[in-house]
């Protein structure tokens, strides 16, 4: 082990477009996705221990938290690969800013950090193929976030292509208070949604261009008649951007956090008085940036 501690920022994420392609058998739907990360973090602190594994994230603190999770699977599965090595225990300190039940997959980001901060605290014993399976048991999403940046997500979401780098993107992230359970939305969802699905190639192509307009015109998420069910304010905050001369507004994941695509950051910041008139309080400039290994495995 190389040394004790490792901090990290812990990205959020949107989903430039979202096809909800079929239900399975299992009861889970297939979809295709254009995961991004952007400048919104969580903190993360990991530090090795005696024994155990503490998580220490305000009233998300414990073992249901999805960091918890990812630090029993990393350990396990070392110590079934290391049965001589003498056991050691994990400590997590997490720094909430992503918004829960937003779409922006914080829970799954969190996971991911503490995979990749324990694969070099032990000394880099995981491939960044051994890490996927691992995350994959942590949430549909968390897979993503070894690498972050732009991909391709199918499946569940946690099968991934390599993608263009999207440009550099400015954006307004706004979430009403109450947020959407996915569950509910995917329920809803079977009952007045219409499957749909996304083409690889013409999304590779317009991150190749780097056309900010032509991406925001192919912004798409079949959860959205859904989650406008459930929190109707997610409908109106979509209007208000448009209205304010957003480029592209989308709502990201099964929300309900929307996203709008600026001309630059003044005019976010203009939106954002709007927003505040208006009662919506939970507003975050951000960029969309690349995905980076970080030398993580």
């Amino acid at each position: 082990m190389e040394s004790n501690t490792i901090k990290l920022l812990a990205p959020a994420k949107i989903n430039l477009a979202l096809a909800v392609k079929n239900k399975r058998d299992d009861g889970m739907h297939s979809l295709e996705t254009i995961f991004q990360t952007v400048s919104l973090y969580d903190r993360i602190e990991v530090s090795l221990r005696k024994e155990g594994i503490i998580c220490h994230c305000g009233e998300l603190s414990g073992e249901r938290n999805l960091a918890y999770q990812a630090a029993r699977l990393f350990l396990n599965k070392y110590q079934s690969l290391n049965p001589l090595s003498s056991k050691v225990g994990v400590e997590i300190t997490i720094e909430k800013k992503i918004p829960q039940q937003a779409g922006l997959a914080g829970g799954s980001s969190d996971a991911a950090a503490v995979l990749k901060a324990l694969n070099v605290l032990f000394a880099k014993p995981f491939s960044y193929h051994e890490l996927c399976r691992l995350a994959r048991q942590c949430g549909a999403d968390t897979a993503f976030f070894l690498k972050g940046g732009t991909q391709w997500g199918e499946g569940t979401g946690s099968e991934l292509k390599e993608l263009p780098s999207a440009p550099e993107m400015d954006l307004i992230i706004v979430k009403p208070e109450r947020g959407v359970d996915t569950a509910a939305a995917y329920r809803i969802f079977d009952e007045i949604g219409v499957y749909s699905h996304l083409c690889f190639n013409t999304w590779r192509e317009l991150l190749a261009k780097k056309d900010v307009r032509a991406i925001g015109e192919n912004f798409f998420n079949s959860l959205e008649i859904a989650a406008f069910e459930l929190v109707p304010e997610i409908k109106e905050i979509k209007k208000l951007l448009k209205e304010k001369g957003c480029q592209a507004v989308l709502m990201s994941g099964s929300g309900s956090a929307v996203f709008g695509l600026l001309r630059d950051v003044e005019q976010g910041k203009e939106i954002i008085g709007v927003l505040k008139a208006a009662g919506f309080l939970n507003n975050w400039l951000v960029r969309t940036i690349g995905g980076n290994s970080d030398n993580y495995y």
